[in-house]
């Protein structure tokens, strides 16, 4: 496999199902605050982020949005079983950066073609359920500083950089928190020497300290993940 591929699910394929896809891969810039996938509209590509970072937000009508899954370079964007298929969720681009884009029809022939993609889909997906229900335990029963300590940790994890561009807004529809909230949060992290915030900005101080406060709430759905998708290829 080429070593310009930075994308960590494809980097997982055999070779014979990587090249299958590859002419069809386009490299694509993932603006700042994209929607790549808007609800009710048809999928029109799946995405592999090889940078940056992609939110999976969850809307009720008349109500708040709430992030509820967070995409980096180990994954993709929803998968597909038809032309024509839509999502619930909104796929935002929350951190800009690139990705490997392959039209739906493309993807549906690729996926129908090789029982074992699909396998590997499959655990991908298993490992979003994983993350999504240990999103909605943090919601549930966490504290807001211990939750925005996880936030920090899945984040950093998927920047691979130790500054985070953030405002507090951000964070609040993140959090599905008040901003005030998120203040508070951020300069108790802050106080225990975890990080430096400034106006847009987070910067990672001690990722041991963040691990502490976030209070147990990270790190099951990053062993599954593991555990799941196996190692990388040598």
């Amino acid at each position: 496999m080429s070593d310009t591929i930075h994308n960590l699910f494809i980097k997982r394929l055999a070779r014979e199902d990587f090249l299958r896809v590859e002419p069809f891969l386009e490299r694509v810039t993932l603006p700042l605050k994209q929607e790549i996938i808007v609800p009710g509209e048809p999928i029109t590509h799946v995405w592999f982020p090889e940078s940056g970072m992609i939110s999976v937000i969850a809307q009720a009508a008349g109500a708040e949005a709430i992030e509820v899954g967070l995409i980096g370079d180990e994954g993709m964007t929803d998968h597909l079983t038809a032309p024509g298929d839509t999502s619930v969720l909104k796929f935002l681009v929350q951190f800009q950066g690139t990705a490997l884009a392959v039209e739906a029809a493309r993807y549906l022939e690729w996926v129908s073609e090789s029982p074992a993609v699909l396998k590997l889909i499959l655990k991908y997906q298993q490992s979003m359920i994983v993350q999504t229900a240990h999103t909605a335990l943090s919601h549930g029963t966490f504290t807001i500083p211990e939750r925005l300590a996880r936030w920090l940790l899945m984040s950093f994890d998927r920047s691979h950089d130790e500054d985070l561009p953030l405002v507090h807004e951000f964070l609040a529809v993140m959090l599905g928190v008040r901003r005030s909230g998120v203040s508070d949060a951020v300069a108790r992290i802050e106080g225990h020497g975890a990080i430096k915030a400034t106006r847009a900005k987070i910067k990672l101080l001690s990722r041991d300290i963040l691990l502490d406060l976030c209070g147990g709430s990270y790190g099951i759905p990053e062993a599954e993940y593991a555990r799941l998708m196996g190692p990388l290829p040598s």
